[in-house]
Order: structure tokens, then C-alpha cells, then sequence
């Protein structure tokens, strides 16, 4: 069981390229700016992402323990959501915002797919103990679900104006906050509950993947 929690996100992403691929249009097909983009070697951004999470790995620890651990209901949300997402995905889009603002979304979600690899097995690493459920099975689950969501509403975000660019942001915060609740519903002893929030977290991370197009 702690195989799919060491190794679920980067074999995850590996399928969901391959899937993305085949569902893709032939480069053959695009524009020239777009066939130069899909020549540029992917791996480069997925090594870029492991690099960047080394150092947030340790620097997430430090803001999370803003919110200390409680059992009122919404201290609890807040412990959870600091300590499992709210960060991570914050030094995410601090990438995104910043050195990655102009990539295409495949090279995003290469990046992602490498951050959040690595994030995951250092969680698995120095977790103590024995570990439940949801660090085993559910956690993996929403940052399977990030890797996609979270490029995908970027570039969204970036490529729109008005009224869709304000809800892609929307739904690009709503992501981690989803996890946190998640997080919180099993926290409460409601697995069947979180387990659906993850379901349907990861269902909307899948209907992103024909649109996965790498324009830059």
C-alpha cells in the first residue's frame, strides 16, 4: 500500500502524458511556432520541478506551522490545509507566476508533475509512524489531481480575459482549498465523504487532459 503513496503521482503522470499524447493533435498538423514548442525536450521541465521542490520541501514546513493542530472544526480545516496543500500549491504558483509565466501547459504540468513527485515521496519519507488512509491513498490522489488542475487553470487563466480569466483563478484557488477540505472531512471520521471530494477533484483533473495543448 505505501508503494502507491512513494511512487502514485510520478506513475500517474507518466499515464496521463501518454494518454495526453495520443489524444493530442499531430505535430505534424500545428503551426510552425507550436511544432518548435513540442520539439523542446519536456524532461528538462520535469528534472526543474524536482530541483524546485528540494528547497520547498523544508520551507513548507515553516509557514504550516502557523496554523497548530486543533480539534475545533475550522483550526482543524486550517491545520490540514496548511500542512497537506495550501503551501504546496502556493510555491507552486509562485513558479507559475514567476519564471514560468510565458510556458506552455504541457511543460507546466511536466513541472508540476516533478514538484509534486518529489513532495510526495519526502512526505512518505519522514512521515512517523503508521500511516492512515489518507496519507496512503487520498493525499496521493489530490496531488494527482493538482498536477493537472493547476497548469490547466493557469494557462486558462493567462490565455482569457474578463469574466473566464477571473473563474479559472477562482477555481485555481478553490483547488488546494478542495484538498484542505477533503483533508478535514476524513480528519472528522468521514472517509466516505473525503473520499468523494477526492473523486470528484480528480475526475475534473482527467476531463482537462484533451486539452492539454502546448502552444509555447
Amino acid at each position: 500500500m505505501i508503494l502507491f503513496a512513494l511512487f502514485g503521482v510520478p506513475v500517474f503522470a507518466l499515464a496521463a502524458f501518454g494518454l495526453e499524447r495520443w489524444l493530442s493533435t499531430p505535430v505534424a498538423s500545428l503551426p510552425a511556432a507550436s511544432q518548435r514548442a513540442a520539439a523542446r525536450p519536456l524532461s528538462w521541465h520535469l528534472l526543474w520541478g524536482v530541483l524546485y521542490a528540494v528547497p520547498c520541501f523544508f520551507l513548507i514546513r515553516l509557514p504550516a506551522r502557523i496554523f497548530p493542530e486543533s480539534y475545533r472544526p475550522f483550526l482543524l480545516y486550517l491545520h490540514v490545509l496548511g500542512r497537506d496543500h495550501l503551501f504546496q500549491a502556493a510555491f507552486l504558483a509562485l513558479a507559475f507566476f514567476s519564471f514560468l509565466r510565458t510556458a506552455g501547459l504541457r511543460r507546466l504540468a511536466f513541472f508540476a508533475a516533478g514538484y509534486l513527485s518529489l513532495l510526495s515521496l519526502g512526505t512518505v519519507l519522514t512521515a512517523r509512524g503508521m500511516q492512515d488512509s489518507y496519507e496512503l491513498f487520498l493525499l496521493p490522489g489530490l496531488r494527482m489531481s493538482a498536477l493537472l488542475l493547476l497548469p490547466f487553470l493557469y494557462g486558462r487563466a493567462r490565455e482569457s480575459s474578463g469574466l473566464p480569466a477571473a473563474a479559472a483563478f477562482t477555481l485555481f484557488v478553490i483547488v488546494p482549498l478542495a484538498g484542505g477540505l477533503a483533508a478535514f472531512l476524513y480528519a472528522r471520521s468521514w472517509p466516505l465523504w473525503a473520499g468523494a471530494c477526492t473523486v470528484v477533484l480528480f475526475a475534473g483533473a482527467l476531463a482537462c487532459l484533451p486539452y492539454m495543448r502546448d502552444t509555447r
